[in-house]
């Protein structure tokens, strides 16, 4: 059977001031009343059962998660002491699989995306995994819709097995994020899919990949294994993982292993990369505005608002506007620079006086 791993370890700087450092998106509640990381939880164990869904993350999280969904035990919890992105996350997902003698397919999910749960979801999953059991290291790939340049993309190779009624192929190129001139041609190709974040692999598979294009990595890896479940578990955990390479795992293996498979998904996805995520998620007005909470605007078009304040936000005269007023603080950005708030974020966490607001 099958394991699932929610990654839910991110920093919440794209969202604020809604989600912090220490308080990420998966914690938001966007269009119903589950938080991001309840309904990733939900439609996990629909698929693979609470026994087979764990969740990694970075330790100060833990009694958030927990908060959120108090069903988790301790053993189903694998704490990161520090955050090192995705490559070594999923990696130290894999020794403690490797460690219980189990090799059968991981499945590794975002605890922060929009992902429309059903048959069609059900339907992707189970090709990964069948696809994971004969060696590849398989990812799930989202048709564009338009030139995303905050997006990873995949190129689609050659077909390789037809599962669950889906034609899987070879991963023929990795882009991480590109240009918009390169995004613009991609979208025009018909050849590249949004990389949606969603993994499956055998441990021994990815674990093989990690130690062929990632030593470094592989063997710090290796020195915690060691230790799983003897009194120097902790103490190696705290001495060697917040020393491997900070790098996820898109740059670290899938843009150099021959073994990746790409899974064309149809269900309904946004990984909600910035406040303009909203326009996607939310109807508009007669003036184009996105409006949540309580909000009078004259004159005012194509902007959105956020107001978590028991106040009003009054807007008059303004156009191709973001604003976000939270309990933390308040963002105005126009619309075309929306992506570059985690700059400000980390600006902000460089000042003394405003690291409280942001963390």
């Amino acid at each position: 059977m099958a394991v699932s791993f929610i990654m839910a370890g991110g920093f919440g700087k794209r969202l604020w001031p809604e989600s912090r450092v220490n308080y990420p998106k998966q914690f938001l509640a966007i269009n119903t009343k589950e938080s991001l990381i309840q309904l990733a939880y939900r439609r996990c164990v629909n698929l693979f059962g609470r026994k087979n869904t764990f969740v990694i993350t970075r330790r100060e999280l833990i009694k958030k998660i927990t908060s959120h969904i108090p069903e988790l035990t301790s053993d189903q919890i694998i704490a990161e002491p520090v955050g090192r992105d995705t490559a070594p996350c999923i990696g130290f997902a894999a020794i403690h699989m490797r460690k219980k003698g189990e090799d059968a397919p991981m499945v590794i999910l975002p605890s922060d995306h929009l992902i429309e749960s059903g048959e069609k979801f059900k339907r992707v999953m189970m090709a990964a995994i069948k696809l994971a059991e004969k060696g590849y290291l398989v990812t799930v790939g989202i048709k564009p819709t338009r030139a995303e340049t905050g997006y990873g993309y995949l190129q689609v190779g050659d077909k390789i097995d037809r599962l669950q009624s889906i034609t899987c192929y070879e991963l023929k190129r990795f882009t991480e994020k590109p240009s918009q001139k390169k995004a613009k041609s991609f979208l025009e190709s018909g050849d590249f899919l949004w990389n949606a974040g969603i993994f499956a692999w055998r441990p021994s598979a990815i674990l093989e990949e990690i130690k062929k294009y990632l030593p470094e990595l592989y063997d710090g890896l290796e020195k915690i294994s060691k230790t799983l479940g003897t009194s120097e578990e902790k103490k190696t955990i705290e001495s060697v993982y917040p020393h491997l390479p900070k790098i996820s795992i898109d740059y670290a293996v899938m843009e150099k292993t021959t073994k990746a498979a790409v899974i064309p998904a149809d269900f309904a996805w946004d990984d909600i990369g910035d406040w303009q995520a909203l326009t996607r998620i939310f109807p508009k007005d007669e003036k184009g505005n996105v409006s949540q909470g309580l909000i009078k605007e004259m004159e005012t078009m194509d902007c959105i608002f956020v107001n978590r304040e028991d106040k009003i936000l009054a807007v008059i005269g303004v156009s191709n506007l973001i604003v976000v007023n939270s309990e933390k603080g308040t963002l105005v950005v126009s619309k075309e620079l929306s992506g570059r708030v985690k700059e400000l974020v980390d600006e902000l966490l460089k000042d003394e006086r405003f690291k409280k607001y942001v963390e």
